[in-house]
């Protein structure tokens, strides 16, 4: 069709797009909102091996890789940081077991403690109330004496034992009272004495730091 006279030929316009800054920031925060999801799901899928019982283990075990078994944590569960890893058992095989551990129980760190050096002497905790073991004052390198009730009579089981680490139920953030485990180096002939003097219930240890080293009762 013929253009009329004194009209002007109609302007192309140019069909590339030009988006505004609006549009620019709805992508970015649209990429950075995927990013940060990508991430959290990364962090939730991260998982820890942490130690736990695979059976009963009693106090005063000696801490070896038969006696636990390893489960998957989330890496961000709280307190992961205070339970023996797969990486910590390497250095923590042999360690002293302070208290008793239930099957399936998660192994905090709080609950092994440091063999002692005494020559050619075996470590052996003692689980005894707070109130009969000489008021909480022990320290490492004390010296201590152990009484039980045999028949009717008290009897001196074990004497001049040198404590060895003391694990007790303060440490572990748990109530201010309760038992103390007081490690100790140990004869083969006093851990069985021990052992029947726990057994029955009866225990007193006194320390005996400086004191007359005193004889054993026997049998």
């Amino acid at each position: 069709m013929a253009r009329e006279a004194g009209t002007s030929a109609p302007t192309i316009r140019s069909a590339r797009y030009r988006p505004s800054l609006s549009h620019i920031a709805i992508v970015v925060a649209v990429v950075l909102a995927f990013v940060l999801n990508l991430l959290a799901l990364q962090s939730k899928e991260a998982t820890t091996l942490v130690a736990i019982a695979d059976s009963s283990i009693a106090a005063g075990s000696s801490l070896t890789p038969d006696l636990v078994r390893f489960a998957p944590l989330p890496a961000d569960f709280e307190g992961i940081d205070h339970l023996v890893r797969e990486a910590d058992l390497a250095d923590l095989e042999g360690w002293i077991v302070g208290r008793s551990v239930g099957e399936g129980e998660l192994i905090d760190r709080s609950l092994v403690v440091r063999p002692g050096t005494g020559d050619r002497l075996r470590t052996m905790s003692i689980p005894v109330p707070i109130e009969h073991a000489a008021g909480a004052t022990l320290v490492v390198g004390d010296r201590v004496d152990v009484i039980s009730i045999v028949g009717e009579e008290p009897v001196f089981v074990a004497t001049d034992l040198e404590v060895v680490s003391i694990a007790d139920t303060m440490q572990t953030g748990l109530a201010a009272t309760g038992p103390y485990h007081v490690v100790v180096g140990v004869s083969p002939q006093q851990a069985l004495a021990l052992a029947r003097a726990i057994a029955d219930g009866s225990l007193e240890i006194v320390r005996s730091t400086g004191a007359d080293v005193l004889e054993e009762a026997n049998g």
